[in-house]
């Protein structure tokens, strides 16, 4: 038997379901593809330093699958819709009976996958997906009326008792079996596209490889998950596990997370070590996310998971927008958080909610302006948890903060940034201001303020939020 194994946001060989299915048969062959679509990166949104990230990873991964005498083939088409015809012009070329690949959740990729298993269907060669971004498959964990979860706690609750009753779940797969001999050689994988260009720097250049991202996982757990609880918020540290890219090409699976950290806590996935159990609280986050777009596909489509927010009417500010986007809001934390994504492709947890909630609240644009702008700009962008963050902040999702809840930027960059190191960091024209004065420049004496080359506040906080407020009452009443 001959398999192709569709590689997509699983750009790894550890792990891997659809590879392990794949390279089972001992006497069989095996043959990988990995189609890039330009158009459809465009359409989706997906920023440049997230391109350059996944060619990289697709060039480590080639490597990595030639010492299992497996080649790694590139098609290029333009989008999703001439996706099928391609596989299916390969998979006869190479005279596949199977096709293996890892099961994606967001809409266009759902119906390119139906088209792909009808079209070889209709050819006589069997398809068969796996679960892979998630340890549940969407729909597997309900609530008692059967329905999707709208809530994280209690999804989370169920994602723990379910893995308690079900441990190998958790559990990675062994590695996958060398073939007998490679069908073909790898093709090329582009160095990077024109159209997509990135200019890569030391300060913004994320290791490639599966082998890179285990070092790092292994590195937080030891290192910094212990305090990881405590630390999460203070964008100042290094705290974080800064796996996400990692976790959104695939290059390591949330099932190895997962294991690795519930070993680090004496097996137990909600009790034990504080920053660990928060950190495994994290990675669910995702999971539930990626349930939502199944279960609600209408988050994929840019509406509002709570209908009755499609009632709000944002404003229409430009230059308050381009403000926002440029780091110049005259609030220092946001605009050193905005300036970070800028130069990084990241940003921190806690900045991106801060950032989110100063956009839909406080300057009351619409929260989809800011998604797509993070999608363009993000290393780690991923429909899901980006869309679940922003419509979180904007009090359109599921789960949502409450209305009335609105973060203070400056209570919030003094609480998260106390000595202003972050804000040094990315605002120099700031660098030289006393700590007590970096979280309000504008708010010291007019002598000094000439001392700084730094807008002033392009809104008042208290003003915009009883003003956000008010709009999302309207809307209920």
């Amino acid at each position: 038997m001959t398999t192709m194994m569709w590689f997509r946001s699983d750009l790894r060989t550890i792990d891997n379901p659809a590879l392990h299915a794949a390279t089972s048969d001992t006497d069989g062959a095996t043959i990988a593809v990995f189609t890039i679509t330009p158009a459809q990166w465009r359409r989706h949104d997906d920023a440049p330093i997230k391109i350059d990230f996944i060619l990289r990873n697709l060039r480590a991964l080639s490597a990595d699958l030639a010492k299992l005498n497996i080649a790694l083939k590139i098609l290029t088409v333009d989008d999703f819709a001439a996706v099928p015809g391609a596989l299916l012009k390969l998979a006869t070329e190479y005279k596949c009976n199977r096709l293996v690949f890892n099961r994606q959740y967001e809409l266009n990729e759902r119906l390119r996958d139906e088209a792909t298993e009808d079209l070889f269907r209709d050819a006589n060669i069997s398809t068969e997906a796996f679960t892979d971004q998630c340890i549940f498959e969407p729909g597997d964990l309900r609530t008692g009326s059967g329905n999707y979860y709208r809530v994280f706690t209690p999804f989370k609750r169920s994602w723990c008792s379910t893995c308690e009753q079900q441990p190998d779940r958790t559990v990675p797969l062994p590695k996958p079996k060398k073939q007998q001999s490679m069908l073909s050689k790898p093709d090329p994988v582009p160095g990077t596209r024109e159209d997509f260009a990135f200019v890569r720097t030391e300060q913004n250049h994320w290791p490639h490889g599966e082998q890179h991202a285990k070092k790092r996982l292994a590195g937080f757990l030891n290192q910094h998950a212990e305090i990881y609880n405590d630390k999460r918020d203070l964008p100042g540290d290094d705290e974080t596990s800064r796996l996400s890219p990692y976790l959104t090409a695939g290059v390591i699976s949330l099932r190895t997370c997962v294991h690795q950290a519930r070993q680090a806590n004496a097996g137990s996935l909600d009790k034990g070590s504080p920053g660990i159990v928060q950190w495994i609280s994290e990675l669910v986050w995702r999971e539930f996310y990626k349930h939502i777009l199944v279960g609600y596909p209408r988050v994929s489509m840019h509406r509002p998971f709570q209908l009755e927010t499609e009632r709000i009417r944002w404003n229409n500010n430009d230059d308050h927008f381009r403000a926002w986007c440029t780091g110049k809001t005259g609030y220092s934390i946001v605009d050193a958080a905005m300036r970070q994504l800028a130069e990084t492709g990241w940003m921190h947890n806690r900045l991106r909610m801060i950032t989110a909630m100063f956009l839909t609240k406080n300057l009351f644009l619409d929260w989809r302006l800011g998604e797509q702008f993070f999608m363009r700009h993000l290393i780690d962008g991923d429909l899901a948890a980006n869309n679940g963050g922003w419509q979180w902040s904007a009090s359109t999702g599921t789960d949502a903060a409450p209305y009335f809840r609105v973060f203070n930027p400056t209570s919030q960059s003094r609480k998260c940034d106390p000595q202003g190191e972050f804000i040094r960091r990315y605002i120099p024209e700031l660098s030289h201001i006393e700590d007590g004065s970096i979280h309000e420049p504008h708010s010291r004496p007019p002598l000094h303020r000439s001392e700084i080359d730094y807008p002033s506040p392009i809104v008042d906080h208290a003003t915009t939020r009883a003003k956000a407020i008010e709009a999302f009452k309207r809307i209920r009443s």
